[in-house]
């Protein structure tokens, strides 16, 4: 082992043995452990020339974007929205009538009184005389135009009568025009009751007996 190569594992705590048989190496005075060292490989290391100083700046690159064919042109054509035409209401309309009510303590007495006759109208008026009783009676068309659709009609017709026999029994002399109920008495008409005057006397039975 060379004597430089021993100083190197001394320096870094590594125990040399060597056996005592070994033949222990002379070197010269005058050498020294370059000179018994290894001859080192020395590479060439090649600098690139400078390079002009004009050159260092590098030129922009201009990317050129592909070429595209043109591409067919479409026309939209927008729709114009259709106006809201507000849709017009259909009323009903009604022939003109009327009902007449007369109001007692027990009951409540209808009539339609559209076109009564003057004997008819007379005897009305007997009846009325003699029972002294609450006048009411009920126009159609109304005097108000937001009333006088005649889709409703019957709610009319309902509410007035509604209102005039409540807790009382209904007396109806022949038919009321818009009207159904089958919580109603139907008596003689007043022209059936000119022709069979026996038929009045129905009608103060009918009295008599809604105020027992």
């Amino acid at each position: 082992m060379m004597g430089h190569q021993r100083d190197i594992l001394a320096s870094l705590g590594i125990d040399i043995w060597v056996s005592r048989m070994a033949v222990s190496q002379t070197l010269p005075q005058s050498s020294v452990w370059r000179e018994q060292a290894a001859p080192e490989i020395h590479s060439e290391i090649i600098v690139p020339a400078a390079v002009p100083q004009q050159l260092k700046q590098q030129q922009p690159i201009i990317h050129e974007k592909p070429k595209q064919e043109p591409s067919p042109q479409h026309t939209t054509v927008e729709a114009a929205a259709p106006e809201v035409v507000p849709e017009a209401r259909v009323m009903l309309q009604i022939e003109a009538f009327s009902i007449e009510a007369l109001q007692l303590p027990h009951c409540v007495i209808l009539v339609e009184s559209t076109t009564l006759s003057q004997e008819q109208q007379q005897l009305w008026r007997n009846i009325q005389h003699a029972l002294q009783a609450e006048y009411h009676v009920l126009q159609w068309p109304f005097a108000l135009e937001v009333l006088q659709d005649g889709i409703g009609v019957e709610n009319y017709v309902q509410g007035f009568v509604d209102v005039l026999s409540t807790d009382k029994n209904m007396l109806i002399l022949g038919q009321l025009p818009h009207f159904k109920s089958e919580q109603c008495l139907h008596l003689a008409s007043l022209q059936e009751m000119l022709d069979q005057p026996l038929l009045k006397k129905s009608l103060w039975d009918a009295i008599q007996i809604t105020s027992l």
